[in-house]
């Protein structure tokens, strides 16, 4: 028999994570003159990688097609590439289960010579707009969303990199 503090205590999570996942469910993506949300992102190597405001680019992969259609693009760049244009690199693994994540992809990641803000928690980018099969492209200005876009191709991605 459940104490009825313990059940009510249940009751209140269930109910916390109800509204938690609605809101973050109904949140509109961002578009263009919208302010840049504060994301508390991290890198690869789960150091803390802060969105600077002079960012213009950030590219961001919602799933396993536009992270290799990313990886594909920045793979005949120069490592400092996405640094010197200003860009940031997004990629959400939240998808990918737990020990697919820490056994193959992080360790795979971390080889990597440039920074990829690593989100594993679906909630952080919920209100980034995605698109299935392409890297969603936020063009950036002052701290606020100029353009959003979309890149089906390595060459439209690195059309912006170069």
């Amino acid at each position: 028999m459940t104490h009825p503090c313990i059940a009510a205590a249940i009751r209140r999570l269930v109910l916390a994570a109800f509204v938690a996942a609605a809101s973050a469910a109904f949140a509109a993506p961002l578009q263009g003159g919208d302010p840049l949300p504060s994301m508390p992102l991290k890198d690869q190597h789960a150091k803390s990688l802060p969105v600077p405001t002079d960012t213009r680019v950030i590219f961001f992969a919602a799933e396993m097609a536009s992270s290799k259609l990313m990886s594909k693009a920045l793979e005949g760049l120069p490592p400092t590439a996405l640094r010197d244009h200003k860009a940031i690199y997004i990629a959400d693994i939240s998808s990918m289960p737990g020990p697919i994540s820490s056994i193959i992809a992080m360790p795979k990641m971390q080889k990597l010579p440039y920074a990829v803000a690593v989100v594993k928690d679906a909630g952080e980018t919920s209100v980034l707009p995605r698109k299935a099969g392409a890297v969603t492209v936020l063009k950036t200005n002052g701290g606020k969303i100029s353009a959003v876009d979309y890149a089906t191709t390595a060459e439209q991605i690195t059309a912006l990199l170069k």
